[in-house]
């Protein structure tokens, strides 16, 4: 039985693109986490900072970086206090507030976990805006939080709030580039397209493969194409490029060939199929931003592929109608739903009955 076709990848991504206006233009007002550490450094510090949203490795990274602004070293066991809401008590939180800083100007206190707070301690919390203490610095650290509730947007209107989300496809490159100069390790920009390719808007997959890459290379050292082919299982010779390539040429037999050998590399099957997935996404899209006759250099950017890939997109997006790549996407989503009920058992025969779909499709 086929199962119901994916939602349409470029509807939602439309859909995405409107409704996340009000927040482009939020976001803009924000700071950036170098310009939050810009003020810090000039002496503009303020009395409270949020800091939220799902985007975690940025997000602890700022926390870091600011603690080590805030909190000299040589005090930060007198002068730094870490409390989670699971755990919190209010009196207790303002006998911590209120405790005058030891050999420092001031004392920080970071609240964590701060979507697991409860109306009550919300509640008991805002009398920190009523009485602030001048030589305290309360910094608050959560996931996804409420913004509607006064502790949160007090924070937010008397301090500094900064919201992380995971990045757009557009912008994994960029977050790649930040992430791998966090560890101390040059990456080339054919190795930023492959793993961009190969992982997707995946923050916590993304770190796990750079530090997999850092420790192959070694720290100080640069990330190319070829390390990633070699740490990330991914050949040349068997490239995702290559196998949504045949598929769209309807060459069945060299598409079989490449999916075989991703799993002869110990590729999962599944990431094989999301990876020709979000390939075929990206080519809809770029059938959108030819029709806006946008340059190459913006086409290249919201894509979020190298300039030096975009000319193979647009070929296999011109090459391609769109209803052929809707049909793939169902039939790749089938592939997905029976692969995953199904287990390892049937990988070769789903595969292989999805590059025969694909390939009646052409």
């Amino acid at each position: 039985m086929i199962r119901a076709a994916l939602p349409r990848p470029n509807t939602a991504y439309w859909t995405k693109k409107r409704s996340n206006a009000k927040i482009v233009a939020k976001r803009a007002k924000e700071p950036s986490p170098a310009a939050l550490l810009a003020e810090i450094a000039k002496g503009d510090v303020r009395p409270f900072y949020l800091l939220h949203g799902d985007e975690e490795y940025e997000r602890e990274a700022l926390v870091a970086s600011m603690i080590e602004a805030l909190v000299p070293t040589q005090t930060r066991d007198f002068n730094l206090d870490v409390l989670r809401a699971g755990r919190l008590e209010i009196l207790g939180f303002f006998q911590v507030y209120e405790t005058y800083p030891m050999m420092a100007e001031s004392r920080l206190i970071v609240l964590r976990d701060a979507e697991a707070l409860t109306t009550d301690q919300c509640r008991g919390l805002e009398r920190v805006f009523a009485t602030p203490v001048e030589t305290s610095r309360l910094l608050v650290v959560g996931q996804k939080i409420d913004m509607r509730r006064k502790f949160f947007r007090e924070l937010s209107r008397r301090g500094r709030a900064l919201e992380f989300r995971p990045p757009y496809d557009n912008q994994v490159p960029q977050w790649i580039q930040r992430y791998a100069k966090r560890q101390e390790v040059l990456i080339e920009p054919a190795a930023v397209q492959l793993l961009s390719q190969y992982v997707g808007a995946k923050p916590r997959e993304l770190v796990s493969e750079v530090e997999k890459l850092v420790s192959f290379v070694g720290v100080g050292q640069s990330i190319t194409a070829s390390a990633v082919e070699q740490v990330a299982g991914i050949t040349r010779g068997a490239s995702v490029f290559e196998l949504a390539d045949a598929l769209g040429k309807g060459q069945g037999k060299l598409a079989q060939k490449l999916i075989h050998k991703f799993l002869s590399q110990g590729e999962e099957p599944t990431r094989a199929v999301a990876m020709v997935t979000r390939h075929f996404q990206l080519l809809l899209k770029a059938k959108g931003l030819m029709d806006q006759s946008l340059p190459r250099d913006k086409m290249a950017a919201e894509l979020g592929v190298a300039p030096f890939f975009l000319p193979g997109y647009l070929e296999q997006a011109q090459r391609r109608s769109a209803a052929w790549l809707w049909a793939g996407l169902s039939a790749l989503n089938e592939a997905d739903w029976r692969l995953k009920s199904q287990g390892r058992r049937q990988e070769h025969l789903v595969l292989d009955l999805l590059v025969i779909k694909l390939c009646r499709k052409h």
